[in-house]
């Protein structure tokens, strides 16, 4: 998937901006502030339905305005063009068009958008909580599966159910009729989840080994409750626990994935530096997984590349995007140094107080 053009109105330090990508490079430069890292947002923003950055929605909405509007023309692989459109306001009304239908799921525009994204924070997918790897795994099954997303949005429903019923102490039958709901749903989704990263691992470890030669990583899954049991056995054996602390303690949504080194937390052996390469290896690795099953490329969002990889590691990271042949957007105060180090001419454009310019390598 690429994007033809990319399009926002009112939205962060930007009143209005027309992007006109290549199909391929494109280098973003600005100091910081200056509205670089908006314009990748705005496109994160289609893939996800919301923003990689801190803060609500509000806080997307230029600041003398009452809505943003971001719009992009795309094109998949085979030459197929979808016109996405996303409004909100500052009363939160979300508006979603597709090729001038509207559509009330963000599902239904961010399939058309499948978008990684390396961030100085993207060292938290190794450091920070299970959720964020949960996160990580089930972009990759959303995109590949297309069962899984009505699975987890009936799953994530019935946990809620359930656990208000534990909260509130009701009735014993029913808490034994969404026992059943979440077992049956919860056996489906890991069976998704454990065929994924049975098909990913050797894409991780392969690309972990470019970037790092001398660890060897390994790959598995932590499926949310004792692997010995089946869910609705797990869930019978800590109803009792589960009405005294008044949530689910088991299932899906207390996954993980396990990256070990000798059989060693990765976060625990490697440097800081060996883990932002280790992210790296990660988003570069589901994106060629992503490639062979779709028959399609992903769309890469890197913001402040000089900052996360030196300038071998960045030719590395480079080589391996230019070998995806996916669409990629990068953004660097000075993005110059940055372009040298591709086999092609990337697409050049600044951006200075929120207004985007092409330009050409000096």
């Amino acid at each position: 998937m690429r994007l033809n053009a990319l399009k926002a109105i009112n939205f962060r330090n930007f009143k209005r901006f027309d992007f006109e990508p290549s199909p391929y490079a494109n280098l973003i430069g600005g100091l910081n502030g200056s509205g670089k890292t908006s314009l990748i947002e705005a496109i994160y923003l289609l893939g996800f339905g919301r923003s990689f950055r801190p803060g609500g929605y509000k806080q997307l909405i230029n600041s003398s305005e009452s809505d943003f509007t971001v719009f992009c023309e795309a094109m998949s692989d085979r030459d197929e063009v979808f016109k996405i459109g996303l409004r909100r306001t500052s009363e939160g009304e979300v508006q979603l068009r597709l090729n001038g239908e509207t559509v009330h799921k963000l599902s239904e525009i961010a399939r058309f958008i499948p978008v990684q994204l390396f961030t100085p924070e993207s060292v938290e997918l190794i450091l920070g909580g299970p959720s964020l790897r949960r996160q990580f795994m089930d972009w990759g099954v959303f995109h590949v599966e297309h069962t899984f997303y009505e699975l987890w949005v009936a799953y994530t429903k019935s946990l809620k159910q359930r656990n208000f019923l534990l909260r509130s102490k009701g009735d014993v039958r029913q808490d034994s009729f969404w026992r059943a709901q979440l077992a049956r749903l919860g056996e489906e989704i890991i069976q998704l989840r454990i065929r994924y990263i049975q098909e990913i691992e050797n894409f991780i470890t392969k690309s972990a080994t470019f970037f790092l030669p001398d660890v060897k990583l390994e790959v598995g899954l932590k499926q949310g409750w004792d692997q010995s049991l089946s869910l609705a056995d797990a869930l019978d054996k800590h109803t009792e626990r589960d009405r005294r602390y008044g949530h689910t303690s088991i299932g899906p949504h207390k996954a993980d994935i396990k990256l070990t080194v000798d059989g060693i937390d990765a976060k625990l052996v490697l440097s800081r530096g060996q883990l932002k390469l280790l992210v790296a290896s990660l988003k570069l690795a589901q994106a060629a997984h992503y490639n062979e099953k779709k028959d399609s490329s992903c769309i890469f969002l890197v913001d402040d590349i000089t900052s996360e990889l030196d300038e071998a590691n960045q030719k590395k990271f480079i080589t391996a995007l230019e070998g995806l042949k996916c669409q990629s957007f990068i953004t660097a105060i000075d993005s110059s140094p940055v372009a040298r180090l591709f086999k092609q001419n990337p697409k050049m454009f600044h951006v200075e107080h929120g207004i985007l310019k092409q330009q050409t390598e000096n």
